[in-house]
This record gives C-alpha cells, structure tokens and sequence, in this order.
C-alpha cells in the first residue's frame, strides 16, 4: 500500500510541480502550511476525519471543461486508491449548489471523493486558496504543508 501511495504522491508531485504562487492572502509555496480548509456548519464532513490525513482538494466549476476533467481525474485516483491515509476533495465553486449535485453524478464521481460546493466552505477559503475561476488543484500532506499546487487559474 506504501508503494501505491508514493506513487500517486510522485505521481500528483510531478503533475503540478510549481515551487511557489506569491499572489493572494495567503503565500502558497511547496513545503509550507497550506491555507485552512474551513468547512461552513452546512457540511456534513467532520473537520476531525480530515485531520492528519493527506488530502487533494480541487475546486472546479460547470462553467470550466478542463475544471471537469480535472475533478474525473481526481475521482479516478479516489477509485484506484488503496490506503485510508488520503481523502479525495471536490469543490464546486459556483453559486448554484443543485448544478454542482446534477453535474457529480453526471460524471459519475466516485462516492470515495467528498463532493462540497460553495455553500459548504467558508467565505475565505477561496480567496486563501487563490480561487478566482475553477480548475486549482492542491494536495496538502499530513502535517498540514502544500505538498503539490496546480498552478492553473
């Protein structure tokens, strides 16, 4: 299972290689602490499942072809994954909530991947995160640091 997970890791490491994006509230650099993933108290995703796991969190919009991609991409890696050390994140980041419903189980989304949408996430996420369009993808190591950044936007 370790060597699966390294893998994937180098693997998502070399897709979205970028060493830094300094724009935004919050400096997004490989190795360093990832912005806070604060989730609304409209989710139903307990904060504490998510703690010292690896997590790669996408956010996509309807609007966006390659935002889609991306998130089937990320639903296709949750399907192959083995381990219990890695939690799979979609976010829509458009303001219809039943779109972003209607487009996950259009593209048939793995149910291994936690769907969120705009509504389930704070308000600073986004901007702590450098989300203006869709398409941004990050994976954040279990100690909470940036360990891949998807540097599209």
């Amino acid at each position: 299972m370790k060597t699966n997970f390294l893998i994937l890791s180098l693997a998502l490491a070399t897709a979205f290689l970028s060493s830094s994006i300094p724009t935004g509230s919050h400096s997004l650099e490989l190795g360093k602490e990832a912005p806070s993933l604060t989730l609304s108290s409209l989710t139903s995703v307990s904060p504490d499942s998510l703690k010292g796991k690896y997590l790669t969190v996408n956010f996509w919009s309807a609007s966006d072809a390659a935002s889609r991609i991306a998130n089937r991409k990320l639903s296709d890696m949750a399907r192959m994954a083995e381990s219990d050390n890695h939690r799979y994140i979609s976010v829509c980041i458009d303001d219809d909530s039943s779109l972003a419903s209607e487009i996950t189980q259009a593209d048939s989304i793995s149910e291994k991947v936690i769907s969120l949408s705009k509504t389930d996430i704070t308000p600073d996420v986004l901007k702590d995160f450098q989300v203006n369009t869709g398409c941004r993808s990050f994976t954040i190591d279990a100690y909470g640091n940036l360990s891949a950044i998807n540097p599209l936007n």
